[in-house]
């Protein structure tokens, strides 16, 4: 290109510009902004959105084993149960599984970074409403020390197991999305 063309493409945008060279009002970097701030927080959310939790629905567990497993989060419970400890040691956590209060269901899973959390629930829920689990994985303990027995369930909300009543026993977590406390 030569100097005359670039030094006349230089005056035809410095002339689409308001005195003193600045984008002063509403002109298009604030909407590219606005649009760039808009794509990003949706991108986020989605992100957020498209595993709420690792668990297997009941289908074959052998389908699909060419597909990445997705990064697994730290687990959690929704409502939030009456006592939750996180960032454990795995013998910690079994502690508190072990020595459950009276009238909670004591259950445990793995952190992402290794360590444990450990939550003892105690309200029950109203009719057809559930503790709801997420990123409960592998075969861990729990401990019911009610008066009742817990069902486990699927996100369809049929039954997977159940733990009897003032008993414990090792629970595989993967197909459960749903504990009905009471």
């Amino acid at each position: 290109m030569s100097r005359s063309s670039t030094s006349s493409a230089s005056t035809a945008v410095e002339q689409d510009r308001p005195a003193g060279g600045r984008n002063s009002g509403g002109g298009v970097r604030p909407a590219r902004r606005l649009t760039a701030l808009v794509v990003a927080l949706l991108s986020v959310f989605a992100v957020g959105m498209a595993t709420p939790a690792v668990a297997d629905q009941g289908g074959d567990q052998g389908a699909d084993q060419a597909q990445a497993a997705p990064l697994k989060g730290d687990p959690s419970i929704w409502p939030k149960p009456n006592i939750v400890e996180t960032n454990l040691s795995a013998t910690q956590s079994e502690q508190m599984v072990g020595d459950c209060p009276l009238y909670h269901l004591c259950v445990r899973n793995q952190e992402a970074d290794g360590l444990w959390s450990a939550y003892a629930l105690y309200y029950c829920l109203p009719d057809g409403q559930y503790y709801e689990l997420t990123n409960f994985t592998g075969t861990v303990y729990a401990q019911n020390s009610q008066d009742v027995a817990v069902r486990l369930l699927r996100a369809d909300n049929s039954e997977v197991d159940r733990i009897g009543a003032l008993t414990g026993k090792d629970v595989y977590w993967n197909p459960v999305w749903k504990i009905d406390l009471c």
